[in-house]
């Protein structure tokens, strides 16, 4: 028997606007609270939130310092879109208000009812610019693998390398790839039951799994047609050569057009 067990990575990528929407909240609420930020946003340049982390409730000087985003908000977009703005800090009695640009097309608005000190932002400034960094190689839409974030910062790779491992403890089990597994067992678990009964139906299914060496969330097309050739192996010794072969030609294509219909 050969394991994949051990070689599941456990990581994944945005594949719908669902999924990377949840991405986007998820550093943006990591990226407040660890900051120590009142309010997150983050914006097209044509003014629109594509997410943002805000209490349920404003006290009044988070109230002012979004209140003043919003009044500003044209002359903001104004400046990244024909300015290229990369980073701006104003200070104002009720807080500070951080805008960082996201590429050409977004930016990041942080806001902060403490005091903030210019000289002691360094470090707080850093953090800013690698949260627009992750938020801009999510927006994109680019892979996790290491070419891919080879280039960032490490504090960017690391980031990212958690909102996909995060993403896949989430979400797993709302992706395609497991409908469709799932799909497919059922299908499976449903005909072999019709051919070998209840009985033998779940220690055949165990056993197959046990030798394909994963989990039916796990499976790809050639795993699926090593566990049939076993699930079917076993119907033959229980049920006749004849069962055997009429659920191999029906069987087989089925999992093969259900495993292609989710693509």
């Amino acid at each position: 028997m050969t394991s994949l067990a051990g070689k599941v990575d456990k990581t994944m990528e945005a594949e719908s606007v669902g999924l990377l929407k949840h991405m986007l909240e998820s550093e943006l609420k990591r990226a407040r609270q660890e900051n120590g930020f009142d309010i997150v946003l983050f914006l097209g340049v044509d003014g629109r939130i594509f997410a943002s982390d805000v209490p349920w409730n404003l006290d009044p000087k988070q109230y002012r310092l979004l209140n003043l985003v919003k009044g500003n908000l044209p002359d903001i977009c104004g400046q990244l879109s024909s300015q290229n703005l990369k980073l701006s800090v104003q200070q104002y009695d009720a807080g500070t208000i951080i805008i960082s640009g996201v590429g050409d097309k977004a930016f990041l608005v942080f806001l902060a009812t403490k005091p903030l000190e210019i000289p002691a932002m360094e470090g707080l400034l850093a953090n800013v610019l690698n949260v627009s960094a992750v938020m801009k190689h999510l927006l994109a839409e680019r892979g996790m693998s290491d070419d891919e974030v080879r280039a960032y910062a490490p504090e960017v790779v690391q980031e990212l390398k958690r909102l996909s491992r995060s993403l896949f403890v989430e979400k797993f089990e709302e992706t395609r790839g497991y409908k469709k597994n799932m799909e497919v067992l059922a299908f499976v678990r449903k005909r072999l039951q019709a051919v070998v009964g209840v009985g033998p139906l779940e220690e055949i299914v165990t056993m197959a799994f046990n030798e394909v060496g994963t989990s039916a969330a796990y499976m790809t097309e050639a795993s699926w047609d090593r566990f049939l050739e076993l699930v079917i192996g076993e119907v033959e010794k229980i049920s006749g050569e004849s069962v055997a072969e009429k659920a191999r030609r029906e069987w087989v294509p089925e999992v093969r057009r259900l495993m292609k219909s989710f693509v």
